[in-house]
C-alpha cells in the first residue's frame, strides 16, 4: 500500500499557495509547495502558478487546473483523472507512472515534459519497507484523454499507453513515442515531424492530414490506420511492421486526362451543370503540374496532392482542397474565394495577392461563404498582399509566414500559431480593406 493521502483546509491551502508565490518571486519567507501525496481530489487551482511544485503522487482527481502554470512541476506518480488541464503549461513537467485518463488537456503546453515509465516502490501495509517490497514499472496512463491542440513537441512518450486519446491538431514534433500504445488514438492533423514511433500499436488510429515528415516508423504496427491527405515518405511506412492502410492509394492522371477533365469541368460551370462533367480529383497525384489560369471553380480537390504545382492566377472559387498537399505550390494571384483548405498542407507555398474572401450573395439566400482555412499548415507561406477578409483560419499555423500588406479584415485567428511572421502593412482592424486585391483570370 502507497503513502496514506494528507488533506489540507481550503485556508491551510491558499496559504501554502501564497507562501508558493512568495517563493517563485524570490521574497522573504516564500515556500516551495510541497504537496507530496496530499489528497487535493476536486479542488479548483486554475489559474494557480504551481512551477516546481512537489505534488509527488499527489491525488488531483477532477481537479481543475485550467490555464495553471505547472512548469518544471513534480508529478510523479499522481492521479490526474479526469482533471481539467485546459491552456495548462506543464513545460519540462515530470509526470513519469502518472495517471491522467480522461483528462482535459486541450491546447496545453507540455514541450520536453517526460511521461515515460516510472519505477515504483510498493510497501507493506504498516509503510515501512520490507525484504518482500515489490518494484513496478508503471506505463503513465493517457487513455481517452482529450488533447486536441495541445503542445507535446519534445515530449518523452516512451511506453505510455494512449489508447483512444484525442490528440486532434496536437503538435507533437520530436515526441519519442517508441514503445506506445497508441492504438485507437485520433491525431486528425497533428504534427508529427521527427516523431520516434518505432515499435509503437498504432492500429486503428485516424492520421488524416498529420505530418508525418522524418518520422521513424521502424517496428510500428499500422493495421487499419487512416493516413488520408497525410505527409508521409513511402519509404519510412516500409519500415513499419504490419501495414493495412486506409487513404493511402494516390490516383494517376495523365496530362491528357486532365485536359479532358477541364474542358468538361468547364462545360459544366457554363451550362450551370445540365453539359459536361464536374472535375472531381480526389486524391489524385498532381505534383508538379502546370495548371496556370485553370478554371477550377467548385472542384473537388480533397486529398489531392499538388505539392510544387503551378496554380498561379487559377480560379478556385468555393474548391474544396480539404488536406490537399500544396507545399511549395504556386498559387499567386489566385482566386480562392470561398474555397475549402481545412488541414490543408501549404508549407512554404506562395500566395502573394491571392484572393481568399469570401464569395458573396450565394444563391436565392444571398449568403455569404468564407474562405475556410481552419487547421491548414501554412508555415514559412508567402502571403504578402493576399486578401484574406472574413478567413477562417482557427488553429491555422502561420509561424514564418509572410503577411506583409495581407488584409485580414475580421479574420478568425483564434488559436493560429503567428509566431515569428512577418506582418508589416497587415490589416487585422475590424474596419473595410485599403484596397481590393486585382480580380485573378478566369479562363480554363
Amino acid at each position: 500500500m502507497g503513502e496514506e493521502m494528507r488533506h489540507l483546509t481550503s485556508q491551510e491551502l491558499r496559504q501554502v499557495l501564497q507562501l508558493h508565490q512568495r517563493y517563485l518571486a524570490e521574497k522573504q519567507g516564500g515556500r516551495r509547495a510541497v504537496l507530496a501525496y496530499y489528497d487535493l481530489s476536486s479542488a479548483d487551482l486554475s489559474g494557480q502558478d504551481l512551477s516546481g511544485a512537489d505534488l509527488t503522487g499527489a491525488r488531483l482527481q477532477r481537479t481543475i487546473l485550467s490555464n495553471a502554470r505547472l512548469k518544471n512541476a513534480n508529478l510523479f506518480g499522481a492521479d490526474l483523472r479526469v482533471a481539467n488541464l485546459n491552456n495548462a503549461d506543464l513545460s519540462d513537467a515530470d509526470l513519469r507512472g502518472s495517471c491522467l485518463r480522461g483528462a482535459q488537456l486541450n491546447r496545453a503546453r507540455m514541450p520536453r515534459a517526460d511521461l515515460r515509465k516510472a519505477l515504483v516502490m510498493r510497501f507493506n501495509e504498516d509503510g515501512k519497507e520490507r525484504g518482500d517490497k515489490v518494484m513496478e514499472n508503471t506505463r503513465t496512463d493517457l487513455c481517452s484523454i482529450e488533447a486536441h491542440d495541445a503542445d507535446l513537441s519534445g515530449a518523452k512518450m516512451s511506453d505510455t499507453s494512449c489508447v483512444r486519446a484525442n490528440l486532434t491538431d496536437a503538435v507533437l514534433r520530436d515526441v519519442d513515442f517508441a514503445g506506445a500504445d497508441l492504438r485507437n488514438v485520433d491525431m486528425t492533423g497533428a504534427v508529427l515531424e521527427r516523431a520516434n514511433l518505432a515499435g509503437a500499436n498504432l492500429n486503428g488510429a485516424t492520421m488524416k492530414g498529420a505530418v508525418l515528415s522524418e518520422a521513424n516508423l521502424a517496428g510500428a504496427e499500422l493495421r487499419d490506420v487512416d493516413i488520408s491527405g497525410a505527409v508521409v515518405d513511402p519509404k519510412s511506412l516500409q519500415a513499419a511492421k504490419c501495414l493495412q492502410l486506409i487513404g493511402d492509394d494516390l490516383r494517376e492522371i495523365s496530362p491528357e486526362d486532365m485536359r479532358e477533365v477541364l474542358r468538361l469541368h468547364a462545360l459544366w460551370l457554363d451550362t450551370k451543370g445540365k453539359n459536361g462533367r464536374r472535375a472531381v480529383l480526389t486524391a489524385c497525384d498532381l505534383a508538379g503540374r502546370d495548371l496556370r489560369a485553370a478554371n477550377l471553380a467548385l472542384a473537388n480537390l480533397a486529398r489531392a496532392v499538388l505539392r510544387g504545382a503551378d496554380l498561379s492566377r487559377a480560379s478556385l472559387v468555393m474548391c474544396d482542397l480539404s488536406l490537399a498537399d500544396l507545399r511549395e505550390a504556386h498559387l499567386d494571384r489566385a482566386d480562392l474565394r470561398g474555397a475549402k483548405l481545412v488541414r490543408a498542407h501549404l508549407a512554404g507555398a506562395s500566395l502573394i495577392r491571392a484572393n481568399l474572401s469570401p464569395l458573396d450573395n450565394v444563391g436565392d439566400g444571398k449568403f455569404d461563404y468564407p474562405a475556410n482555412l481552419e487547421g491548414a499548415k501554412l508555415g514559412g507561406a508567402n502571403l504578402e498582399s493576399a486578401r484574406l477578409t472574413h478567413a477562417k483560419l482557427a488553429g491555422a499555423d502561420l509561424s514564418r509566414s509572410k503577411l506583409d500588406n495581407a488584409d485580414l479584415t475580421r479574420a478568425d485567428l483564434n488559436g493560429a500559431n503567428l509566431a515569428d511572421a512577418q506582418s508589416e502593412g497587415a490589416i487585422f482592424a475590424d474596419k473595410p480593406p485599403a484596397a481590393p486585391a486585382p480580380a485573378p483570370a478566369q479562363t480554363a
